[in-house]
Order: structure tokens, then C-alpha cells, then sequence
């Protein structure tokens, strides 16, 4: 039976490491099992000391490890993504990765008809966006919370041809009337993409084919309750969360907000009641400076700051999530994510990307600009951040990332 869980809750608006972060805790801390809560639009990038480099989304950030993942019930899983995931991760050497996977009954799925809703939803505000990532996980959820189960399909339903075949038809049929083809409703440069998801909901083999593949996923996947998971695994599990606290559906910046709920507390409100009796221990993850895909708040953007922190980054820009925007480390905005998580007492904060802070050779953090010696290492800079964090945040120092890699890290146990 599993004794202790570390839950990784970012506290920015998504972006922050939380990839990284786990995948060191599944590399050093003995972790058995990596628990998915959130949704599957995630893309949480691993880069190994062995050259090897991945984005997840459904599986955990401890694949490449042979630790098995385990979808929560408040995880949204999308089974066509399963399927691509899985023929990624197979080419990169993973064998049979549903092997390494299993599913609470209760997850609700997200549909192709969920994404095109999505996106369509997001070209009819035009010119003031919400922001998404488009793969339908916030309209799954809103169309349970609308209707129950009554058009929304659960992992344990995905062996089951008829309630697959209904709902997606039902599903089919709600989203056909909500949304109507008028082009003068939306921009003309969004013409190519409205065209798209239009195509797609008049297509009755769109809905054949995903019948057949929801039913192969069905035939793949595990499904194992949340206790069972529990008892059948021992030692320690990391909780990988999808979101950041700043995109919670009550606490973060309306409109640019997630169907969900990201605060820590409903993580562990999660496994309390799942029956684990051991040990949590929560750790926030930030990077060593703001980032923010899409629409939303983000006083201390810089153009230039972004130019010079994400000349490569893998978040592409597209009409959905609109740019990357970076920008110095906002004490507020972390400040604000705190007091959303009142109810939680973290025990660390894992700040990544420092790297990029050392090439710099400044650390700005608002409108402060703190020399840094590049050439610090090991204890020296771990005390200069350790100081830093603690004044400025108020919150120790767990993991500090100084690379890609999970090699490239300090932790607080290095210096105990």
C-alpha cells in the first residue's frame, strides 16, 4: 500500500516545470506510481541525461523509468490522444505503453467533438480570446457539469460499442445545433479554420471513425479504481497536475480560466477520500521567471526578455493558445497563487529554469534586477536562491533546476 504522496501543484498559469520536477522525484525518490489529475491537453516535456526527450501528456513524466501511470478520477483522458501518445512513445523505444497504464471507471473522456466545440467556441470571441489549448478537456467537463452522464462517456464505458456509439451521436447532434455556418461571425483570417472544424461536424465517417477507435482504446486500457491503486502499489507516488493554480476555475483571472478546479487541496481531498491514510507532502513548482501561454494577465511582459528565455521553445505559437509571452518573475502574481492555496501548507518550492537566470547574469524579479555570478555552483548557489526565495516568497528551497536534464539539479537533501 502506498505510505506517502508528493503532490506537484504549479503556481503560475501552466509552463512551469512540472515535467522536470517529477521526473527528478521518479528518479530519486523511490516513487512506484505517477497519479495524473487535470487533463489531458497537457504537454509536460522530460529531457534525459540520455538524450532522449519527450513531451507526455497521458502518460506520467516517469515513463522513460518503467513507472506506471495511473488517471485519476479527476483526470480527463482523451482516447484518441491515448492512441497517438502511445504510437509515440512506442517509436521511441516504450513497448506496448498501455502496459504501463490504468484508468479510474470514472474519468470522464474527452471527444474530438469536445475539441472542435472548443475551438469554435474560441473563433467566435474574434478578437478578445480566452485562450485554450483547444483539445476539448474544459468542454468535456462543462458537458458533464451541464448534463451528467447523459452525453458524457466514462473510461468504464470504452468496452461498451453501444454507449460509445450513442453518446458520441448525442454529442454529435448538441454541437451541430449549437454552432451554425455563418461566416460573418467570425474573423476572415480564421476562415481556413472554421472551415476545418465545420468539415469535421457534417462528417458522419468523422463519427464512425471515432467510435472505432474509442473501442480500441477500450481494449487496451486498464481500469482500476483509485483505492485499488492505492493498495496495489507500495512506497511512495508523485501526483503530476495539469494547469496552474492562476487558471483555477474560481480563484484564477476570468475569462482565462480552466473548466477545473487546480488548487491543491481538491488533490488531496481526492486521495483522502480514496482511503490513503499515509503522508502528503506538497511541493509548488515555478519557473525562475514568468511565462504565460495564451491570453491572460502578465505585468512584467517583455518582448525582449521573451526573444532572448524562448528562442527554441517547443510551446509553438498557434490560434488556440495564442504566443508565448515571458517576462521577469512576478512576486504578486506568486503571492496571489499562495493565498488561492491557503488551505495547503507547502513543504517546498522547485524553481526551474535557472539556468537561463545564470546566462543572463541577473536575476530580475518585478523591477528589481539582482546581479548573479554566473560561475556559482553547487552549495554557494544554492544558498543565494535559497535566500531569495525565502524573502521574497516566503516558502523553502526544494529543487533547483540548472539544466535539462534530470542530472542538472540541486535539492535541499544535497545540503542536509
Amino acid at each position: 500500500m502506498l505510505n506517502e504522496v508528493s503532490i506537484v501543484t504549479d503556481l503560475g498559469p501552466g509552463d512551469g516545470g512540472k515535467g522536470k520536477v517529477v521526473n527528478v522525484f521518479c528518479n530519486e525518490d523511490n516513487i512506484s506510481l505517477v497519479i495524473k489529475r487535470g487533463g489531458a491537453q497537457g504537454s509536460h516535456g522530460v529531457r534525459c541525461s540520455n538524450g532522449e526527450k519527450f513531451n507526455f501528456s497521458q502518460w506520467g513524466c516517469g515513463t522513460f523509468e518503467a513507472i506506471p501511470t495511473f488517471l485519476s478520477p479527476q483526470f480527463i483522458v482523451m482516447p484518441v490522444g491515448l492512441i497517438n501518445e502511445s504510437e509515440a512513445l512506442e517509436r521511441k523505444g516504450i513497448i506496448n505503453p498501455f502496459r504501463l497504464l490504468s484508468c479510474d471507471p470514472d474519468c470522464i473522456c474527452a471527444t474530438p467533438f469536445h475539441w472542435i466545440s472548443s475551438r469554435l467556441s474560441e473563433l467566435l470571441r474574434g478578437k478578445n480570446p480566452r485562450g485554450t489549448i483547444g483539445t476539448g478537456v474544459g468542454q468535456a467537463y462543462r458537458m458533464f457539469q451541464q448534463s451528467g452522464d447523459e452525453m458524457t462517456i466514462r473510461a468504464r464505458e470504452l468496452t461498451d460499442h453501444n454507449k460509445i456509439a450513442d453518446k458520441l451521436f448525442a454529442q454529435l447532434k448538441f454541437y451541430r445545433a449549437c454552432y451554425q455556418y455563418k461566416p460573418e461571425n467570425y474573423l476572415d483570417e480564421d476562415a481556413e479554420h472554421v472551415a476545418e472544424c465545420f468539415d469535421l461536424l457534417n462528417d458522419d465517417g468523422f463519427l464512425d471513425y471515432n467510435i472505432n477507435e474509442f473501442e480500441k482504446v477500450g481494449q487496451m486500457l486498464s481500469i482500476t479504481s483509485l483505492s485499488e491503486a492505492i493498495n496495489n502499489h507500495d512506497g511512495s507516488a508523485v501526483i503530476e497536475c495539469s494547469h496552474g493554480v492562476l487558471t483555477d476555475a474560481v480563484e484564477g483571472f476570468k475569462p482565462h480560466t480552466s473548466a477545473i478546479r487546480t488548487l491543491p487541496k481538491f488533490t488531496e481531498e481526492m486521495m483522502r477520500n480514496a482511503g490513503f491514510t499515509g503522508r502528503i507532502r506538497h511541493y509548488a513548482v515555478h519557473r525562475a521567471y514568468e511565462i504565460r501561454h495564451g491570453a491572460g494577465p502578465m505585468s512584467t511582459y517583455d518582448p525582449e526578455f521573451t526573444k532572448h528565455m524562448l528562442p527554441d521553445s517547443h510551446k509553438a505559437n498557434n490560434r488556440w493558445q495564442g504566443e508565448v509571452r515571458a517576462g521577469p518573475l512576478d512576486i504578486n502574481l506568486i503571492q496571489h497563487a499562495l493565498a488561492a492555496c491557503k488551505d495547503t501548507s507547502f513543504d517546498g518550492l522547485c524553481l526551474t529554469w535557472f539556468d537561463q537566470i545564470l546566462e543572463m547574469g541577473s536575476w530580475k524579479i518585478n523591477d528589481d534586477i539582482i546581479p548573479i555570478d554566473s560561475k556559482l555552483t553547487g552549495i554557494d548557489l544554492w544558498r543565494f536562491v535559497e535566500n531569495i526565495i525565502d524573502s521574497r516568497i516566503g516558502l523553502s528551497l526544494e529543487l533547483l533546476s540548472i539544466g535539462p536534464t534530470e542530472r542538472d539539479r540541486l535539492r535541499a537533501q544535497d545540503f542536509i
